[in-house]
Parts: structure tokens; C-alpha cells; sequence
């Protein structure tokens, strides 16, 4: 394992790291790749096939989806932040957005069959990976509720 990427994690992603502890952080982090992405990369494209998740190490990126004509921003991906998950978890491997990187960005990616294997064979691991998406996905969908209550 890298220090300086435990190091950085840690500093990113504090509450997935506290909960994991250096054994598991180094099996999470061994799972995973580091990526660059250039300003302006479409990451995912709504209802296209997904095969990664991804954790926002720097930068920023946009998530938004297509009504009709218009494109709607629905979520800014910040460091800190999954991507993909929804993908890989509901087991369709399918955006469920269209995400674009508004600056250069690093994030870590992970391949969802090393997302299965960690989950289905590291009870400690899955523990806090499941618990952590559970957690992200109802702050989404509070947010988006506030929001579509904003545009009646």
C-alpha cells in the first residue's frame, strides 16, 4: 500500500478510513487503481454501461441527465464523493447520469468485481462499504427530493 494515497484518503474520505482501519484501508486501497481525468471527460453517459465505482480524490465533475431538449444538473461530485455505486449496487451496470469532470481530476477506481469480491468476502470491508453507500445514497435522494420540491 501507498502512504501518501492511505494518507490522502484518509484526509478525503475520514469517516470511511476511521471505520476500516489501516489493515482494511490497505485491502480497500490494493482493490483499486488511481485515475487521471482531463477537464471536460464525460466519466459515465446516462443509461450507458458502468464497470467501475469511483472515489473522488481532486477535482470536480458534474452529474446531470437529459429532458428532452434540455440538460438538468442534478448533483456536483466534489472530493469526497462516490461515483458509480448505484450502478455496481443495483447490479444493472448502468448510469443512472451523465457525469462530466468541470476541472482535471484524480480519483481512485475500483472494478465492480473487485467490489463483489471485497463485499462478499471481507465481512469487515463490506461492513463499512455497504454502510457508507447506504448512508450516501439517502443524503441523494434527500437532496434530490429538496430539490424537486424547489421546482413545483
Amino acid at each position: 500500500m501507498n502512504p501518501q494515497l492511505a494518507e490522502e484518503f484518509t484526509k478525503r474520505f475520514p469517516l470511511v478510513s476511521d471505520e476500516l482501519g489501516p489493515e482494511n484501508l490497505a485491502r480497500l486501497l490494493d482493490a483499486c487503481t488511481v485515475v487521471r481525468l482531463p477537464q471536460g471527460r464525460k466519466l459515465f453517459r446516462d443509461r450507458m454501461p458502468v464497470d467501475s465505482l469511483y472515489l473522488l480524490l481532486e477535482g470536480e465533475m458534474v452529474a446531470s441527465v437529459e429532458d428532452g431538449s434540455k440538460t438538468l444538473e442534478i448533483g456536483h461530485i466534489k472530493p469526497g464523493d462516490w461515483l458509480g455505486e448505484i450502478a455496481v449496487l443495483s447490479g444493472e451496470m448502468l448510469a443512472s447520469s451523465t457525469v462530466t469532470t468541470r476541472s482535471p481530476c484524480r480519483a481512485l477506481k475500483m472494478h465492480a468485481q473487485d467490489f463483489e469480491r471485497l463485499v462478499i468476502h471481507d465481512e469487515d470491508i463490506a461492513h463499512v462499504l455497504l454502510g457508507q453507500l447506504v448512508d450516501l445514497l439517502a443524503e441523494r435522494l434527500r437532496e434530490s427530493t429538496a430539490s424537486a420540491a424547489k421546482l413545483n
